[in-house]
Parts: structure tokens; sequence; C-alpha cells
């Protein structure tokens, strides 16, 4: 009996001892990063997007590292703005400590990430950088210098004279807007060949048109820049059904399944890859320091990789082009 009792008391008194020290760390210490929340919100979570996909699991890596609570979300359709600014409303509602979002371009966004602001959430924006005052934390890629690659690749490919057609989603896309920039700044010297921009509204039908009528056409053209998936696809459809796959260069943006399939058939030239694991994993680790009231910088760029068939093998383009597989 006097054993049992012994055995009661020191239990007790090691529970005591460790309620007691687990109080002082908090109050030296602060909140530990496990009662810390980040909410992400993307485009897209639909799983056949491989871009969206790449930048969740390096939100999860990051989250995973520092022990944050982290909430992923975005609508099934790439796009569709009503879906992402009711998840937006949604999270603000619950009040997380910072949302991380790359937002689809509408004019409802601005004054609902204004009340987010008026919330006290911190606010982080993705893979582009909006106008908006005061300015946000910004992690993306640097559009304007992916386009600069892609100018540089024409040029190199056609040895001095390229002749370009370009093909883009949207007149008003802000990142579009930037990688024409950085083209127009690497063919600056160049003034002979012809850039002219064509949009497919997000199109593989449209774009598979507009590069049919300008092959029939006494163009000249020698170079199809394609500024996004479904515009490399048109554009790779027709150079297979003329017969054009390596007479006529196709340079693209991004690492979907089916362009790294035209990259290994030699449909496709090359294209300009972006990381999108590593947006992930640096939008949130710029929330928590926003969360821990530390520096931040106010633009932090993504390089982007120039790949091609003959350089798609190597261990580190491996690994961009194949994210969920080499971080297994």
């Amino acid at each position: 009996m006097r054993k049992h009792r012994f055995t009661l008391l020191l239990v007790v008194a090691i529970a005591m001892i460790a309620i007691y020290f687990v109080f002082n760390f908090n109050l030296l210490f602060g909140v530990n990063h496990e009662e810390k929340n980040v909410t992400v919100i993307l485009k897209s979570l639909n799983i056949r997007l491989d871009f969206w996909q790449a930048v969740n699991q390096g939100a999860e890596a990051a989250a995973k590292e520092t022990g944050l609570n982290l909430s992923v979300e975005g609508p099934l359709i790439e796009g569709d703005s009503n879906a992402q600014i009711q998840i937006l409303e949604d999270a603000i509602a619950r009040k997380p400590q910072a949302i991380v979002i790359d937002m689809v371009m509408d004019n409802r966004m601005p004054a609902i990430l204004a009340k987010a602001r008026a919330a006290g959430i911190k606010l982080v924006i993705i893979n582009h950088s909006p106008s908006m005052k005061p300015s946000p934390i910004v992690v993306s890629s640097n559009h304007k210098e992916a386009g600069q690659l892609a100018g540089q690749t024409s040029i190199q490919e056609t040895d001095g004279d390229p002749n370009i057609a370009v093909i883009s989603d949207y007149a008003s896309s802000i990142i579009s807007q930037e990688r024409l920039e950085g083209m127009r700044l690497a063919l600056k010297g160049y003034k002979a060949s012809a850039m002219e921009t064509y949009y497919a509204d997000d199109s593989e039908d449209q774009a598979y048109e507009i590069a049919k009528r300008l092959l029939r056409s006494d163009s000249g053209i020698n170079t199809f820049i394609t500024l996004n998936q479904s515009a490399s696809q048109g554009v790779a459809r027709l150079l297979k059904e003329y017969n054009e796959t390596g007479a006529i260069n196709l340079i693209g943006f991004d690492s979907t399944s089916d362009e790294v399939q035209l990259l290994e058939s030699g449909i496709m030239t090359a294209s300009i890859v972006q990381k999108p694991f590593n947006m992930g994993y640096l939008g949130v680790k710029a929330a928590l320091k926003l969360i821990d009231g530390e520096k931040t910088e106010p633009i932090t760029y993504i390089e982007s990789n120039v790949i091609t068939k003959e350089n798609m093998y190597t261990t580190e383009n491996q690994k961009l082009l194949f994210p969920f597989i080499t971080s297994k």
C-alpha cells in the first residue's frame, strides 16, 4: 500500500514538473510553430495540373519543416474567379495568421485582400507582382527574365535570324505581358526580325488555327513562342500534321507532362521551366517570417531554366521536370 502511494506521488510530481517547464518555455520563447497557421490559396488544386500540385508540395514541405498548421485550398477549375473569391472569403472568416495566394485577376480581388489586411491577416502573393498599395510581400518567378530566356533561345536556334510569332492566352494577363517585355529586350538588337503577338484565349484549337493561318501565308516564320500550355499543344499539333517538326522552332513555357513529351519527341525545341515547388516553399516561409515579425524581402524572385531535348536528362533538370518522382 505504501509502495502504491509513493508511485502515485511520484507520477503527480513528474506531471507538475512537466507542466511547469511547458508553461515557462512558452513564456520564454513565445508561441511555438504548431500554434501558427497559414492558409495557401492557389488558382487550382486540380490533381491533373502538375504546376499547382508542385506549388502545393513545396508549401507542405515548408509546413512540415517548421511545424506550422497549413491549409492548402483552390478551385477545381483554373481561372474560376468566383470559386477562388469564395474560398478567400471563407479563409478570412476563419482568420488564419497569414494567407499565401496566387490570385485570379478580378476587379473584386483588391477590396477582398484589403479586408484580409484589416483583419490583421498577413499577406504573401505568389507567382506575380500585383499593383496594390501598400505593396504586399511577393514570391514569384521572374517572368520578364523568363521572357528574355525565350528570346535568347530563339536567337540561338535560328543562328541570329529569328522571325517569331508569339501566341499568348489573354492580352490582360500580367504574366504574359511581363514575358513579352522580356522577349522585346532580348530581341532589341534584331530589328529585322518580326515579333507579332496573337491571342488564343487559352484555347488549343484557336492556337492551332492561328498557327495554320500563319504557315499558309507568306510570313516566313521560323519560330513560334507559346506563352501557355494550350498554345504549345495547338502549335505542336499543327507542326506534326504539316511535317514541320524541326524545321520550325517551338519554344514554350512550363513543364506539364504533355510538354515533357513534346520535348522528348523533338516537336518542342525548348521550354522555359519555372520552379513551382520553390514558389510554394518560399511563400510559406515568407508568411512565417511575417507572423514572427522578422524582416522579409519585399520581392523574392525565383529563376527559370531553359530545358531542351539535349539537356533534359541531366540530374538537375530531371528534378525540375519530375519533382514528384525525384523528391521520393
